[in-house]
């Protein structure tokens, strides 16, 4: 296709971002009436409600929530990425570094620590969390400084572990994960969850602040250890594991979580913005997972076997959701969505037929300015003709560097959500794709 390829594809993206916003999903979830507040099926009378709330689409569901509850809200607490974002006097807010967490998740840990504390047990709060919570804020264990938790999340994302596997270290590091936070307030709440992760485990989203989960230092061991990373990290680390006592006494309190959006309500927002641009769809996959690479390479041998199908000459767009990861061996730029996007540029050549994008839907791939990469025949001639190779930025996880020069970068900024990874394929044979 021409230059509407690509313009489809950003358009489809915004559409998809509309739709699951907060503003679009919270209200059927709280309904109001002089007499009470229902939040998700749950009562909680008619008196003020506090609303918390971390991660990177916290402050969109703040407004969403601020929304509908209205004058009864008495105050609360969000922490988020965002410097500066526009919330009224009642709420604080807190800036949280990602994805490694800093002396600011530090601060932004005890000021969220000290806010639920002060609650009333009579007090009613509402507590909305979204991916990227893990490092925004963070109080460390004992003796731990955040330094080592710091070094420590370094080390456990540069290796390409599960996300599983992460959140479980993380949380055995931490005062606030893993039903941490639970254990600040006797209040009654709500825990409203964008999820982040596949299948939705709610002691891995936001590394579970509200859902008790029992410690055990020997399976975090065993996961370092299979992976080779024990000799590597902090000592203090390393001793915590070794000579700390794990604290194993789970608090009988509970709270209700209410999975708001994840990944598949994503796929079905593209899906249905395609749909509405009168392409047929399928949907080839909502578990994506794996190396990002090898990822990329199976969804471009994939589609370029569509276009030799003998249903060849007919339109057709693929999805892909979920969320890879990246072993980064090289000292580039880039994400995972990136590293994919330029792994099926090895594999598509620049076939006029295909277009594919893959995206973050928080607009945030990795540490980089970009949501994450368009990939089209332009991309591949501009590549060929300034002498940049592909597979040498794949070599050395440079997929920023390589997209800023040959061009296909994919940048909308923060979008207000964090429903994992999106990748689109346009498939038309019949139509040359020239941007």
């Amino acid at each position: 296709m021409n230059t509407g390829n690509t313009a489809m594809l950003r358009n489809v993206f915004r559409k998809a971002v509309a739709a699951c916003s907060p503003t679009a999903l919270l209200p059927p979830l709280i309904e109001t009436s002089d007499r009470r507040v229902r939040i998700a099926g749950h009562e909680f009378g008619s008196g003020p409600i506090y609303i918390f709330g971390s991660g990177k689409a916290a402050v969109s569901m703040a407004h969403a929530a601020l929304g509908i509850l209205g004058n009864r809200v008495a105050g609360g607490t969000i922490v988020s990425p965002e410097t500066a974002p526009s919330l009224p006097a009642a709420l604080r807010h807190f800036t949280g570094d990602h994805p490694v967490p800093t002396e600011n998740s530090e601060k932004c840990g005890k000021e969220m620590m000290d806010a639920l504390t002060a609650l009333a047990p009579s007090d009613i709060f509402v507590y909305l969390l979204s991916g990227g919570s893990s490092a925004l804020m963070e109080v460390p264990v004992s003796p731990l400084t955040i330094s080592d938790v710091a070094a420590t999340t370094e080390i456990l994302l540069k290796t390409g572990l599960p996300i599983e596997d992460v959140n479980t270290i993380r949380i055995h590091l931490s005062r606030i994960k893993g039903g941490g936070l639970l254990k600040q307030t006797r209040a009654k709440g709500i825990v409203l969850v964008m999820s982040d992760v596949l299948n939705n485990p709610l002691s891995v989203i936001g590394s579970g602040p509200f859902w008790p989960v029992k410690r055990n230092h020997r399976a975090c061991t065993d996961i370092l250890q299979r992976h080779g990373l024990w000799k590597s990290l902090p000592a203090a680390v390393r001793s915590f594991f070794t000579h700390v006592k794990e604290e194993n006494r789970l608090t009988s309190q509970t709270i209700p979580h209410e999975i708001v959006a994840d990944n598949k309500t994503f796929a079905h927002a593209v899906r249905k913005a395609l749909e509405n641009r009168g392409m047929p769809v399928r949907v080839a996959s909502a578990h994506l997972n794996g190396e990002a690479a090898d990822a990329g390479c199976r969804i471009a041998n994939l589609a370029l076997n569509e276009v030799k199908s003998p249903e060849t000459g007919k339109k057709l767009a693929l999805i892909f959701s979920g969320e890879t990861t990246v072993t980064v061996r090289g000292t580039g730029k880039g994400g995972r969505c990136q590293e994919l996007a330029l792994a099926a540029l090895t594999e598509l050549k620049g076939n006029p037929a295909i277009t594919l994008l893959a995206a973050g839907s928080d607009g945030r791939d990795g540490p980089t300015d970009a949501a994450g990469a368009i990939v089209n025949q332009q991309v591949w001639e501009s590549a060929r003709k300034n002498g940049y190779s592909p597979e040498k930025f794949l070599a050395r996880n440079d997929s920023y560097r390589f997209f800023r020069n040959a061009g296909g970068l994919f940048q909308t900024g923060p979008t207000g959500i964090n429903l994992l990874d999106i990748i689109i394929v346009l498939i038309h044979p019949s139509i040359r794709d020239n941007g």
